[in-house]
């Protein structure tokens, strides 16, 4: 019998291929969980004298062995090679999957929308990637660690995770969610990419706003702090703002209160405090002992602002910072996963405040020290609160800053932000929490035409500071107050957004034909999805209430400008099409609203930055044109990341991160080809072209704001200026970058010729998922290198 004819039969009976590949990969792993030598070709020639037996015993009699004998068969090669303690490993590997095996069957059991039944035909499908960048994407974004099954997930697993949690929100018949499931499965809808990564985990029902991307708020109270750095930690991006009369609303701050950081003795876990308490060790001298929570940082937080702020607290002259209660840097976390970052980083964030206020000038003639402070500390109070957010292990923080016209202090604060040594360039460590945020001006009213001038020069050479029409959001929602990180949420203060999409390539067949029956069948589905979302109780009240009233939703559409090319719609096809859009949106999102006898949604539509979905399905993001016809996409990935070695062993092009050690870098950097559908793309269309349809979106489908990117060659600024003096009252936010042909060492995107794309691909193996599996062996956090946004700004998932 040839090895192509030795077949297997599984626990559900069927017959399958056999592959030594995956005994190997199995004994493997036994070696390492034991922490005998573990070396593949010790591995390799077990699952050889696996294979022999099988074939004696097995296959040259006729029969075909079951999973369990095979198992069997493993067990008593590996006491007989002498790897004992290996071989009571694969034992209980064995113990832990038929447990596992069982809890899946109980849960598929309660679940009830989506029966096994109904998810079989995708448990054995391949997965839809139809890129290896696609897949790649996935694995490394949004499949979780499944510690009972020791792997990452499948697609079909986490689309049924997402959905199923999703669906769970608000009655929901099994025929929707069979059609929603489907749609994500086939990379048609998308759910929020936080959805996709946190839904039915234990941090998802206990901390509902952990569900959301990104949120806002106005600074004009100190709470406003305790709020923002708590969404931060549960990884929510910020926008903030920071206008003279909110800053004016903040009561005096004390400046002249000594802060000393006991030394760090952490204390045994079951001695720990959950939550920070304070001691008054004299009259003037308070301990903030720092509790071992979420909760526990934030009091830890409220209480020094309260001790700096209260009057009956103006005898303190020291507070003592305790951390003892601290867990260790490294210590594994269970309900976010990933591991402590330690005390350091909340010790320098109290640091670093400290320093800011004891450097302000005393303003009062009393015997306290007493300050106002001016928004640019309100802004650097935010930025150094994210600066020492660390989340599982991984510093990942994301910002917009909301600012006055008239305050050139945080206009120009980031013009030092990096200073010149012998060895070059480096960032100035005094206010290096100041790239935390992306700065843009909050414009009340149409700027004057020099100060518009200023503006587009300002963007031009730095990219910063942006800018957001208050006015015009300001017709689109009533009490608007500020934007999320990526701007194109309009949003009251304690606002939270968490937005779907509809991938509009997904329903374009062969010869360029619109399946519009199926298109808008799905945005129902994406606008039903998200106001479901919308029905999670907050656990911060105040922002709860908010959401209970707005109900706010955003559903927003990627893959335009393929579809565009490959149906070859006229502009007035593309307008005519975003209206039946917004239709089709709205009508579901009131007809939800009414089903549950809830608030219908303040606002409905959107087009998000699209930039880590997006790459999934591999279609142009959002509204912007693909990068070129052929082009290289390069993604970054932790040099920690088990996929790093899968790529290696795939003989993917991938390179050290440029500056960093080629020996021992932290980060590596991927190569994938990528082909667009034939049309235009960026370098086919001049910055007025995009800027049309940036307002072609605003007038046709658009409630929020519209997320996009314009690049600009050099010969256009002035006709953007013009454009934007002319279109003023259609714009909330655009974002400039200076269009550039030229190259620097691992760009994100690379043009290449037809004839490099055709020899890249055939160099390229199939992305191998199992090959995880192979070097995997715990969770470990992954840091999202890459921006989520197309514009670069948001690396939040």
């Amino acid at each position: 019998m040839s090895k192509s004819d030795m077949t297997v039969i599984k626990r559900d009976e069927r017959e399958v291929a056999y592959s030594r590949d995956k005994i190997t990969k199995a004994i493997y792993r036994a070696m390492v969980e034991s922490g005998e030598d573990a070396v593949e070709d010790d591995a390799e020639k077990v699952a050889l004298d696996v294979e022999a037996a099988l074939v004696k015993d097995f296959y040259n009699q006729n029969r075909i062995p079951k999973v369990e004998e095979i198992q069997d068969l493993v067990e008593e090669k590996l006491m007989k090679a002498a790897y004992v303690t290996t071989a009571k490993a694969y034992i209980l590997y064995r113990s832990k999957r038929q447990q596992s095996r069982l809890q899946r069957k109980k849960t598929d059991k309660e679940t009830g929308l989506l029966s096994n039944k109904f998810l079989s035909k995708y448990k054995h499908q391949a997965n839809p990637f139809p890129t290896e960048l696609g897949e790649f994407i996935y694995y490394r974004t949004y499949s979780r660690w499944l510690e009972d099954e020791q792997r990452r997930e499948y697609w079909w697993e986490t689309v049924k995770r997402a959905v199923e949690y999703n669906c769970s929100l608000a009655p929901t018949t099994k025929k929707e969610a069979e059609a929603l499931y489907d749609n994500v499965y086939q990379l048609k809808n998308f759910l929020a990419g936080r959805t996709l990564w946190t839904a039915s985990t234990e941090s998802s029902k206990k901390y509902g706003m952990s569900n959301y991307n990104c949120s806002f708020t106005v600074i004009d109270n100190f709470k406003a702090y305790q709020d923002l750095f708590y969404l931060l930690m549960i990884g929510s991006g910020v926008g903030f703002r920071v206008l003279p009369r909110d800053v004016e609303q903040l009561p005096k701050i004390r400046t002249d209160v000594e802060v000393i950081h006991k030394y760090y003795e952490p204390v045994i876990r079951d001695e720990r405090r959950e939550y920070t308490d304070f001691d008054f060790d004299e009259d003037d001298v308070v301990t903030i002992n720092v509790g071992d929570s979420k909760e526990g940082w934030i009091q830890s937080l409220e209480y020094y602002f309260k001790f700096l702020v209260d009057h009956a607290y103006r005898p303190i002259k020291r507070i003592i910072f305790n951390y003892d209660s601290v867990r260790p840097k490294g210590e594994k976390l269970k309900t976010f996963g990933g591991t402590a970052s330690g005390h350091q980083s909340l010790k320098r964030m109290f640091t670093k405040i400290d320093k800011l206020l004891s450097q302000k000038p005393d303003r009062d003639l009393d015997d306290i020290k007493r300050v106002k402070l001016k928004p640019i500390d309100a802004m650097d109070i935010a930025n150094i609160i994210a600066e020492n957010v660390v989340s599982g292990g991984v510093r990942r923080s994301s910002q917009i800053c909301l600012f006055s016209a008239d305050d050139k202090d945080i206009a120009q604060a980031k013009s030092n932000l990096y200073v010149k040594k012998e060895d070059g360039w480096v960032i100035n460590p005094e206010i290096s929490h100041r790239q935390m945020s992306n700065n843009s001006i909050f414009y009340e009213d149409k700027p004057a035409r020099e100060q518009l001038s200023w503006h587009i020069k300002q963007m031009r050479y730095s990219g910063e500071p942006g800018f957001i029409n208050a006015v015009e959001a300001s017709r689109r929602r009533e009490n608007f107050k500020g934007v999320n990180p990526c701007a194109e949420i309009l949003l009251d203060s304690r606002g939270v957004c968490n937005l779907t999409s509809l991938n509009v390539m997904g329903f374009v067949d062969q010869e360029g034909q619109i399946d519009k029956e199926a298109m808008f069948a799905a945005q129902k589905l994406s606008a039903r999805a998200g106001y479901r979302m919308a029905l999670i109780e907050f656990e911060l009240p105040e922002w709860d209430q908010i959401n209970k009233r707005d109900r706010l939703i955003g559903t927003s559409l990627t893959g335009w400008q393929d579809m565009k090319n490959a149906a070859k719609l006229s502009s007035s096809e593309e307008a005519e099409l975003l209206k039946e859009l917004r239709r089709v949106a709205e009508e579901a999102a009131q007809e939800i609203a009414k089903e549950v006898g809830d608030n219908e949604p303040k606002l409905v539509t959107t087009v998000k930055p699209e930039g880590t979905q997006t790459q999934m399905p591999t279609v142009s993001s959002g509204l912007h044109y693909s990068h070129s016809a052929y082009y290289v996409r390069r993604v970054r990935i932790s040099a920690a990341d088990p996929l790093a070695r899968v790529c290696e062993e795939l003989a993917y092009p991938i390179f050290p991160e440029v500056g960093q050690d080629p020996e021992d870098p932290e980060t590596l950097v991927v190569e994938f080809p990528v082909k667009a559908p034939e049309g235009e793309v960026k370098a086919d269309v001049n910055a007025i072209d995009q800027l049309e349809t940036y307002k072609m979106f605003m007038e046709n489908y658009v409630d929020h704001n519209a997320s996009i990117t314009v690049h600009v060659r050099d010969n256009e600024w002035e006709d953007v200026e013009e454009w934007l003096w002319d279109n003023w009252n259609t714009v909330v936010g655009i974002s400039f970058l200076s269009y550039s042909d030229s190259f620097y060492d691992l760009m994100p995107y690379e043009e290449i010729t037809e004839e490099e794309y055709q020899a890249r691909v055939a160099d390229m193996e199939r992305f191998n998922p199992s090959l995880v599996s192979k070097y995997e062996t715990e969770y470990l956090e992954r840091e999202i290198d890459d921006a989520a946004c197309e514009s670069g700004i948001c690396p939040v998932r």
